[in-house]
């Protein structure tokens, strides 16, 4: 078909890696500025006392924490906790541009990276003491190796790529939604007449399904175990709501489109990566009926997301216009997102850092403290603490005792509450109204430190009981 691409397409094409370079840079900007969430002081303490005996952790991102923090000298600070994850963002960017290059060919493979980096869902892991951007660096590097693999018609390579993608699921088990994909989705692109340079035969597949299989019953086995044990209950249509949100709708639409498109006119490299989409979401899909999968468990899918979005370039003629919006929204949405996260959105988490500071300068000697996100409280009311799950400067928030308000009245000391009203949905509607009635009737609050521009409710309030 004839491509019609505007002048500012084809510039923007051109400049595609200089974009993509500032955009990896933009993700060292605000590391420090961002206060610590409950999750990131639990890779803090759980580096420091890291145990390897345990077949249901994933400790391979804590293990890289611990030996990073060992170089530096302690209290940690937001930016050189958050170091290892922002590199690994950075290099799962780069990663993606790599791994498509071979199938989808330089424009779009950069075209993809693109979009990832514009993606405020993979800012926020990136700036996240987490393990997810390490995970989909791991995963996109077994991605590129297989496909070449593929494309190449070298098994050994299909092979390496497919344990380097297995390999990914020990930084964090989400990991593993894509190596069936990437076991089935080559044959099944056969199947529906869109043939690649190679395929693994029948007996690869037989001899990679018992080798799974064999991994699933152990390892795999206890993960899933240990997990629907904490994540009870079904989840299918919040996640396939929260990722279409955190992928963005513009790309998750230009995802199906184009993946839908490359069907249509058999052409393997889009097919095989709507394949690899379709399987992995559709096992998360799955394992949704029986326990609560977040959307976060999908980040590992991002790449593949933007570069099945990627077939939009070069825009051809019959779907000129429509392509073009696409394309400007996918673009414009990218920007704004970033913009919004970068600003009245704060990088998209609860505002304790300046909550406990709050609390941190005004409260007297005798006063008690009540939190919400404990290990937070710990972390920033008695710096330096390396037992943040077992916090010692403040007392947990929660709705575990009997007669919690019933106790604190009786206290004569004032009392610091730090909360966050999302949170309060947990609770037993007893126990929240005995709060909230506790609040109105007994306290005063002192402060909001509110994140504007969120399908969350983020804003941190501080109370006092004089």
């Amino acid at each position: 078909m004839e491509a019609l691409n505007p002048r500012w397409v084809t510039g923007l094409l051109r400049a595609l890696p200089w974009l993509v370079a500032l955009l990896c840079l933009l993700r060292l900007v605000g590391l420090e500025r961002w206060g610590l969430w409950i999750d990131e002081t639990f890779t803090l303490h759980d580096s420091g006392a890291l145990s390897w005996t345990r077949l249901t952790d994933f400790p391979l991102n804590l293990f890289l924490t611990s030996l990073w923090l060992d170089l530096l000298d302690p209290p940690h600070g937001e930016a050189s906790l958050r170091a290892p994850a922002c590199l690994f963002g950075m290099l799962s960017i780069l990663g993606t541009a790599w791994a498509f290059r071979p199938l989808l060919g330089a424009t779009r493979a950069w075209l993809a990276a693109a979009l990832v980096a514009l993606s405020s869902y993979h800012l926020f892991w990136s700036q996240s003491a987490r393990h997810y951007t390490l995970t989909q660096a791991l995963s996109v590097l077994g991605a590129g190796v297989a496909l070449r693999g593929i494309l190449g018609g070298q098994g050994s390579r299909y092979l390496l790529g497919v344990a380097l993608a297995l390999a990914a699921a020990f930084a964090h088990p989400s990991a593993g939604l894509v190596v069936p994909a990437l076991l089935v989705a080559p044959w099944l692109c056969g199947a529906l007449g869109a043939r690649l340079p190679w395929t693994p035969s029948r007996r690869w597949m037989v001899a990679l399904a018992v080798a799974g299989l064999a991994l699933g019953l152990t390892w795999g086995a206890d993960v899933w175990t240990e997990y629907a044990r904490k994540k009870s209950g079904s989840s299918v249509l919040h996640l396939a709501l929260t990722s279409g949100f955190y992928f963005g709708p513009p790309l998750s639409l230009a995802a199906a489109w184009m993946s839908l498109e490359a069907l249509r006119q058999r052409k393997p490299a889009g097919v095989l990566v709507g394949l690899v989409l379709v399987v992995s979401f559709g096992l998360a899909l799955v394992a949704a009926l029986l326990a609560r999968v977040a959307a976060q468990y999908m980040f590992v899918l991002l790449p593949w997301a933007a570069a099945a979005a990627s077939g939009i370039a070069p825009i051809e003629r019959p779907r000129g216009k429509l392509a073009l919006g696409l394309l400007a929204a996918m673009l414009l949405w990218g920007a704004v997102d970033i913009a919004l996260y970068m600003t009245v959105r704060r990088g998209d988490r609860p505002r304790w850092k300046e909550a406990y500071a709050l609390v941190a300068r005004s409260r007297g000697p005798d006063d008690l403290v009540y939190g919400m996100a404990a290990p937070v409280g710990e972390y920033y009311l008695s710096p330096g603490s390396t037992r943040l799950r077992e916090a010692s400067s403040l007392a947990r928030l929660t709705d575990y005792e009997d007669h919690l308000v019933d106790i604190w009245t009786r206290r004569e000391r004032r009392i610091w509450i730090v909360l966050n009203r999302e949170d309060l949905q947990d609770w037993t509607s007893e126990e929240r109204a005995r709060f909230e009635r506790f609040l109105r009737e007994q306290c005063e609050r002192v402060r909001t430190f509110p994140v504007a521009w969120t399908p969350r409710e983020l804003d941190v309030e501080v109370y006092l009981r004089p």
